[in-house]
C-alpha cells in the first residue's frame, strides 16, 4: 500500500516539476509557487503516512540543520516584528528541502522505485531538453502570444526546456547530475550503453542552454577528468614547471593590453567605494553586495526578517534585483541563518554516500548555484540533488 502511494506520489511530482509546470505556467498561467507549494504539501503528507505506518522517523544531521534553520527563521521573525503571512511563506525555504529530502530518504531505504528505474526516467527527461531548447529559441516570437504567466518574460528567459519558466538554472544542474551520475553509478552500463554518446549529447544541451554557470562547471569537470588520464609522475613534474615558470610569465602577461585593461576594471568596479554606491543606488551586482556586507555595513547576526530583501507580497526587490540564496539568507536571517544554511547543504551532499572528487564539486556546485538562484525554494534542483545520485540501500 505504501510502496502503490509513494510511486503513485512520486509520478505526479516528477511530472509537475520536470514535464508539465512550465507548460501549465506558460500556457494556463498557474503560478510557480502554487504548484510548488502543492507539491510541498504532497511530499510532507506522505512522509506524515510513512512515519505513522512505519513508526520511523529519521533524525540526522540534515533535518536537524533544517529545523536549527528553522528557529532561526522564527526567531528573526519575532525579532523584527516580520509580518505572519510573509514568515509563513518563507519557510518554504526549509519544509521544501527537508521535504524533498526525506521523501527520497524513504526510497532509498525501502526501495519502493528503484534507483536505475530512477536514472533512466531522468536521462530521457535530459535527453528531450535539446530539442524542446531548439523549438524555445527559434520559435519565441511565435511562442510568446500565447503566454497567460503573469511573468515578463525575454527571449533569453525563455530557453528553459520543459522545467518551470526562467528554470535555465535548475536545467543546467539537472543535466548535469545525469553526467554525474552515469560516471559514478553506470559501472555495468545498467542506465546507458552508450555513456560516451550522452556525455556529448548532454554536454552540448548545457552549451546550447543559458546557464552559464552549467557551462563553467562542465568545463572544470572536463578539465579534472583529462586531468586524472594524466600519469602521475607527468603531474608532478608539469606542476613544477607551471609554478617555475609563472614567475616569469605572469610579469609578462599584466603587460598585455587588454589583460590591462581588464584589471583596471575590475580594480574600478569591484573596490569598497563603487560597490557601496551603487548598493545604496540598488544598482550593485552580486559580488558588490558581498563587498559592502563584509566591508562596508556592520555584521547581520540575526537578519532583518523573512523576506526583508525581497517582498514576497508585493513581488517587489527593497534591495538590488538578485535572486540569490546566499544573498537572501544573511539579509533576511543574519551570519547565524547563513552558517547554519551553507551546513545544510553540506550535509545533504555528504548523505549522498558519493566518490571523493564528485562530492567537491558537488558541493562547490551548489554553492555557486545558491549565489545565482534561490535554490531551496527551487523543486527542480532539490530533487535532481537528493535522488538523482543516491543509491538504494535495497537492491
Amino acid at each position: 500500500m505504501l510502496g502503490k502511494l509513494y510511486q503513485y506520489t512520486f509520478y505526479i511530482i516528477f511530472l509537475l516539476i520536470f514535464l508539465i509546470g512550465g507548460f501549465l505556467q506558460f500556457f494556463v498561467g498557474i503560478p510557480n509557487t502554487i504548484i510548488t507549494y502543492l507539491i510541498v504539501v504532497l511530499l510532507i503528507s506522505y512522509y506524515i503516512i510513512y512515519a505513522l505506518v512505519k513508526q520511523k522517523v529519521y533524525v540526522n544531521k540534515v533535518t536537524f540543520s533544517l529545523f536549527l534553520l528553522l528557529i532561526v527563521v522564527l526567531l528573526s521573525a519575532l525579532i523584527n516584528k516580520t509580518n505572519l503571512v510573509k514568515t509563513l511563506i518563507y519557510m518554504v525555504f526549509v519544509f521544501l528541502p527537508l521535504g524533498v529530502y526525506l521523501f527520497f530518504k524513504i526510497n532509498q531505504k525501502e526501495n519502493y522505485i528503484s534507483h536505475i528505474k530512477l536514472s533512466k526516467l531522468y536521462l530521457l527527461i535530459a535527453c528531450i531538453q535539446y530539442p524542446i531548447i531548439l523549438i524555445q529559441l527559434y520559435g519565441f516570437d511565435y511562442i510568446i502570444p500565447f503566454s497567460r504567466s503573469s511573468q515578463y518574460i525575454a527571449s533569453f528567459d525563455f530557453l528553459f526546456g520543459s522545467f518551470f519558466l526562467k528554470a535555465d538554472h535548475a536545467l543546467g544542474f539537472f543535466l548535469l547530475l545525469n553526467i554525474f551520475n552515469i560516471i559514478n553509478n553506470n559501472k555495468k552500463n545498467e542506465i546507458t550503453k552508450y555513456p560516451i554518446l550522452i556525455y556529448a549529447y548532454l554536454g552540448f544541451t548545457i552549451f546550447r542552454s543559458e546557464s552559464n554557470i552549467s557551462k563553467l562547471l562542465l568545463i572544470t569537470l572536463i578539465a579534472y577528468l583529462l586531468y586524472k588520464l594524466i600519469p602521475r609522475k607527468v603531474k608532478n613534474v608539469g606542476l613544477i614547471l607551471i609554478l617555475i615558470s609563472s614567475f616569469f610569465i605572469y610579469p609578462q602577461v599584466k603587460k598585455i593590453k587588454f589583460l590591462e585593461r581588464e584589471i583596471e576594471f575590475m580594480d574600478a568596479e569591484y573596490n569598497v567605494e563603487k560597490s557601496y554606491r551603487n548598493y545604496k543606488r540598488k544598482i550593485a551586482k552580486r559580488s558588490q553586495i558581498i563587498i559592502t556586507y563584509v566591508k562596508k555595513l556592520p555584521t547581520k547576526w540575526i537578519g532583518e526578517g523573512p523576506y526583508s530583501y525581497f517582498n514576497i507580497l508585493k513581488g517587489k526587490f527593497n534591495q538590488t534585483n538578485h535572486f540569490s540564496q546566499l544573498i537572501w539568507t544573511y539579509n533576511d536571517l543574519g551570519i547565524i541563518g547563513l552558517i547554519i544554511l551553507l551546513f545544510s547543504m553540506i550535509f545533504i551532499v555528504l548523505d549522498l554516500e558519493l566518490t571523493a572528487y564528485i562530492k567537491v564539486m558537488l558541493i562547490g556546485a551548489i554553492l555557486i548555484y545558491s549565489f545565482m538562484t534561490t535554490i531551496f525554494s527551487d523543486l527542480a534542483i532539490m530533487v535532481s540533488l537528493v535522488s538523482i545520485l543516491r543509491k538504494n540501500n535495497k537492491l
